[in-house]
C-alpha cells in the first residue's frame, strides 16, 4: 500500500513538473510565421533556419557593402506561414542568387549577419533577425 502511494506521488510530481516545463516558453529567433503574421508584406529570406529581413531602405544601413561568395539561390517564392524552409523568400523570384557579405565571408563566421542580393544593378541588404 505504501509503495503504491509512493509511486502515485512520484507520478503526480512528474506530471506537475512536465506541465510547468511545457508552459514556460523560451524566447528564440523569430520564424517566418512570426514575421508574416505581424506583417504580411514583409520581404524575408530564410537561410540555415534564420530569417533575414530586407533593410535596404533604412537610413542607418551602410551603402559600402561588398559582395562575397554565393551562398545559394532562392528555391521558392512564397508567403505561406507553415513549412517555410531555407532558401524560401517572400519577394525574391526563384533562382535569385544570394551572396554573403565579403566581411562575413572573410571572417568565416558561423552565422552570417548580412545577406546581399543584386537585382538590376541594385544591391539589396538583408539582416539576420536574432534574439538575445
Amino acid at each position: 500500500m505504501r509503495l503504491q502511494l509512493f509511486i502515485a506521488g512520484v507520478i503526480s510530481m512528474l506530471i506537475i513538473l512536465l506541465l510547468i516545463l511545457a508552459s514556460s516558453s523560451s524566447i528564440g529567433n523569430p520564424s517566418a510565421r512570426d514575421i508574416l503574421i505581424n506583417n504580411q508584406d514583409a520581404d524575408i529570406i530564410q537561410l540555415d533556419g534564420l530569417i533575414y529581413k530586407n533593410v535596404s531602405n533604412r537610413e542607418w544601413v551602410s551603402t559600402d557593402y561588398q559582395i562575397g561568395e554565393s551562398v545559394g539561390e532562392i528555391k521558392k517564392r512564397t508567403d505561406r506561414t507553415w513549412l517555410y524552409r531555407d532558401f524560401f523568400a517572400t519577394k525574391l523570384d526563384k533562382g535569385t542568387i544570394i551572396y554573403a557579405e565579403k566581411e562575413d565571408n572573410d571572417q568565416k563566421r558561423e552565422v552570417m549577419s548580412t545577406l546581399l542580393v543584386e537585382i538590376e544593378d541594385e544591391l539589396l541588404v538583408y539582416q539576420a533577425l536574432v534574439e538575445g
